[in-house]
């Protein structure tokens, strides 16, 4: 082996030495390490150990030093709360049986409380059903006006001109004038048609159409200017102080009729009638039927068909029986409207029409009427026309009505000025003048004589006698009163007829009272002679 050799080996030995005494001193560090870690490692196995040793102590510790008093706490806690809602509960129940009980307290006491109006309204109005319905709407008129029974009773007649007006053409027309009156103390009313030709100028020879008193209106510019023309005309006619106008035009008596739901009349005979000029076109049947505002003003605008036949003569031609169509309606309008049914609206209607109409009335004065107007017959409604005549007038020759001067003065004295006396006598309590009575005299003694002196002793006291006739044999002579007259006016008929037994009878409006001569009357005259 060369030397070379030899230092190589020597080398790898020595590499080899050092590599085994590098792993073998590798070798020793190693478990020495694991022993440190795995050492770490059960230190703090010990200290968890130890930590949850003491918490498990505290918690023993804690359980153990819970007084039995806090135990018991929580409990009463518990309780306490269950006692709380179940009060509370108890509080709701307490409540609802609280309103319950005075619910049915004030059910019990309405009952009552209508049971005794129910029976005061049956000893007041003798139980008439009718009566009793009508007394108790005027109940509930007068709660709702704020008024008594004797602020109704002094209420002053009522007098108003009712007007017509059609706008077409723009001209303002009244087609419709009525002199109304209504009489509360006595429950009376009236209503006078005056036609709309009817000449209101002042020479015959000169009249022309602003002399008509339906174009007074219109010269007047319309509303309360052409109002007060309207009235004054019309307060010259018949003498009386009237001061109040309604003027209803088209559109408003459309709206109005269909406020109070319409109404149920006669139609008096087929109506066909068309004039585009004014946009009127009328078709309506004769007969019964359900008429609405668009269907009033048809029936209250119509004179004549197209043809030229209007109303029989029967009934009234053209304006007469336009006026006499007018008053009928009116009339049955005033009857629907105050029927029971409605009692209980008839301010909100009466609110109604004056939105629609043109007056100087104050709604609120009006208002005060409705509870007497509630237990308003319409049986007691007298209604005519203005007497006159048709005549041609003018230059122009153009149709009037001519009023008859003294027989409207005497149809106003019987539709107002004598109803206008009763209702003063009724509130200053006097004693209502023969004059102001009107008598139906009716013989049933079969003796003509004694009739005539019975009519003869009647006038020399005053009374009117309105009307005459024949009726069956009677022994007693009988007084009916027929539109409510006082006690005293009765007896005294009674005692200037000498004999007579007293009642009451259905209403009239042509006459107060109805007088059947018997044959006890032939008795007095003997004795008398």
């Amino acid at each position: 082996m060369s030397r070379r050799e030899k230092r190589e080996q020597e080398e790898r030995e020595e590499k080899e030495r050092k590599k085994k005494e590098k792993e073998a001193k590798k070798k020793k560090n190693t478990p020495k390490k694991r022993s440190s870690n795995k050492k770490k490692t059960t230190e703090k196995k010990v200290d968890n150990k130890r930590k949850d040793k003491q918490e498990k102590e505290i918690k023993e510790i804690e359980e153990i030093e819970i007084p039995a008093q806090t135990k018991e706490k929580r409990k009463e806690n518990s309780k306490s709360k269950r006692k709380k809602k179940k009060k509370k509960n108890n509080i709701v129940l307490k409540i609802l049986k609280t309103i319950l009980k005075v619910f049915l307290i004030i059910m019990l006491v309405i009952i009552l409380l209508l049971g005794c109006f129910l029976g005061w309204l049956g000893f007041k109005y003798d139980w008439n059903l009718n009566n009793m319905l009508k007394g108790g709407a005027k109940q509930v008129a007068l709660f709702v006006t704020g008024q008594t029974e004797e602020d109704v009773a002094n209420l002053d007649p009522l007098y108003c001109l009712v007007l017509g007006v059609s706008t077409d053409e723009g001209l303002l027309l009244t087609d419709t004038i009525i002199l109304c009156a209504y009489y509360p103390r006595t429950q009376e009313a009236s209503m006078l048609s005056i036609p709309r030709d009817t000449f209101v100028g002042r020479s015959e020879a000169t009249a022309g159409g602003y002399d008509k008193i339906n174009a007074l209106y219109q010269a007047g510019g319309g509303g309360e200017a052409g109002a007060q023309k309207v009235l004054d005309a019309v307060e010259k006619l018949t003498g009386l102080e009237i001061n109040n106008y309604l003027a209803v035009k088209n559109d408003g008596l459309i709206q109005i009729v269909d406020a109070i739901g319409g109404v149920d009349f006669t139609v008096p005979i087929d109506m066909n009638y068309d004039d585009p000029g004014q946009k009127l076109y009328i078709h309506l049947k004769q007969g019964y039927q359900h008429i609405d505002g668009a269907k009033a003003e048809q029936l209250l605008r119509f004179r004549h068909n197209n043809d030229g036949s209007s109303y029989p003569a029967s009934y009234g031609d053209n304006d007469i029986g336009r006026m006499r169509t007018q008053r009928d309606f009116i009339t049955e309008t005033i009857k629907q409207t105050i029927q029971f049914k409605n009692v209980t609206k008839i301010n909100d209607l009466i609110k109604i029409a004056f939105d629609n109409i043109e007056t100087n009335l104050d709604l609120d004065y009006v208002l005060k009427y409705s509870p007497a107007a509630i237990e308003f017959d319409v049986a007691a409604l007298q209604s005519a026309d203005l007497p006159g005549t048709p005549a041609i007038l003018g230059p122009q020759g153009l149709w009037f009505y001519k009023p008859y001067k003294n027989d409207t003065l005497e149809l106003i004295q019987d539709m107002f000025t004598f109803k206008q006396a009763e209702s003063d006598a009724s509130l200053g309590g006097a004693t209502l003048s023969p004059e102001y009575i009107k008598i139906q005299l009716l013989n049933a003694s079969d003796d003509t004589e004694t009739f005539e002196n019975t009519k003869s002793r009647l006038k020399e006291k005053g009374y009117n006698i309105a009307q005459t006739g024949e009726t069956t044999y009677s022994k007693t002579t009988k007084v009916i009163n027929r539109t409510e007259k006082k006690e005293d006016v009765i007896d005294e008929l009674i005692n200037t007829l000498g004999y007579g037994n007293s009642s009451t009878g259905k209403t009239e409006s042509n006459y107060d009272i109805t007088v059947i001569v018997g044959e006890d009357m032939k008795q007095l005259m003997v004795a008398t002679q």
